[in-house]
């Protein structure tokens, strides 16, 4: 299917039809910004736009392709009743705005562009960009990506196509990407171009709904190869995090170690119980903004303390529960035993947000005091 696309995609040069097709999966404010002034909320509702628009390429391809098998539906195509996140939620959902993603324990762990099955039932995916930027953390996304889809569906390769509206194939990042023959990059004319399709009626026309698809499938109905509880994995992980924390000749496991399937990215340690949360504030200093947090105001201004750390690389973190408002607070190292405010998470991660709600104290001084003389010097 890869060497397929790889060679039809360009003879399927983006048109009036595909570029209008495409709005009807955008809201009416995302039409409007289509052609906003300010560049940045152009540039937003611009990448969504071109997002829907090769999926709707894609469709057209598929149709009449054997190659390709099957696409998940997405957009305006999603179905299926798009589930409120909850705790527990582990495989294939939508968003509500129809983006197909993978959650473990209500968590989304990764977002899909694209995701279509080949005739043999192999899984593909892709990625689509509209900027050169943050290619180099594309990278590692795309890895963690093909890990995913790997373990859900049973396959030791899982093909990847980057499809761009800007020539991004001389970058280092892309290059490397590109080694893999599992990978493929795919091109159009640039988003300005395209745009010049689209007419001043077309953002408040009724986009008709199109015939359906044979080629559709909606991504919960998706058959896993094997169970996948997210919770389970990220469990393994701590308990091995914990136990070898007490063995000076042991380091932080990789990410790969445990559960051998390297996709728990964070370790969530447990929440302090208050003797503990002093134990931290004499250990380590909390800084949020230019103030430094006394010791004897964390437990007044905090109601709830979470040591985390990155896997594989063995980052710590801290979480703070803010009494006043529903948020926490993400502390990242900043120097020897100091650690600073990075960044809010709040109900709009909903997944994350829950799960940190459900974690209860079960980490008194002694262990805390080990988790910080190993993990957070």
């Amino acid at each position: 299917m890869i060497r397929w696309l790889n060679h039809n995609f360009s003879s399927l040069r983006p048109d009036r039809a595909a570029a209008t097709s495409a709005l009807r999966h955008l809201s009416k404010g995302q039409k409007k910004n289509l052609f906003s002034s300010d560049p940045g909320t152009m540039k937003t509702a611009e990448g969504r736009w071109y997002e829907a628009m090769v999926y709707e390429m894609i469709l057209r391809l598929a149709v009449s392709s054997d190659s390709i098998g099957r696409v998940v539906s997405k957009g305006a195509d999603a179905r299926i009743r798009r589930l409120k996140v909850q705790l527990g939620q582990n495989g294939l959902f939508y968003s509500q705005s129809g983006d197909i993603k993978v959650r473990g324990n209500g968590q989304d762990l990764a977002e899909f562009d694209l995701l279509l099955l080949g005739r043999d039932r192999g899984v593909a995916f892709g990625e689509i960009i509209t900027s050169s930027a943050n290619l180099n953390e594309l990278e590692e996304e795309i890895a963690y990506k093909k890990k995913l889809l790997g373990y859900l569906f049973g396959q030791e390769k899982v093909p990847f196509m980057l499809i761009s509206s800007v020539d991004i194939s001389r970058f280092s990042a892309v290059r490397r990407l590109l080694r893999d023959p599992t990978n493929t990059f795919l091109s159009t004319t640039t988003c300005e171009e395209i745009k010049t399709l689209i007419r001043p009626d077309d953002l408040t026309a009724r986009v008709p709904r199109p015939t359906p698809n044979p080629k559709l499938v909606e991504a919960p109905e998706l058959a896993l190869a094997r169970p996948f509880d997210y919770k389970s994995l990220h469990d393994t992980q701590r308990q091995r995090v914990l136990s070898r924390m007490w063995d000076p000749k042991q380091g932080l496991p990789a990410g790969s170690m445990g559960d051998g399937t390297g996709l728990v990215k964070k370790v969530l340690l447990g929440a302090l119980f208050p003797p503990a949360v002093r134990v931290l504030g004499q250990e380590v200093r909390l800084r949020v903004g230019d103030r430094v947090i006394p010791n004897n105001e964390l437990l007044h201004r905090y109601s709830k303390v979470i040591p985390a750390v990155n896997l594989p690389d063995g980052e710590s973190l801290l979480y703070l529960k803010s009494r006043e408002k529903r948020h926490y607070l993400k502390m990242v190292r900043s120097g020897d035993r100091t650690f600073r405010f990075e960044s809010n998470r709040s109900y709009r991660m909903m997944g994350f947000y829950l799960w940190l709600q459900s974690i209860q104290p079960s980490l008194g001084s002694r262990v805390t005091h080990q988790i910080l003389t190993r993990y957070f010097r």
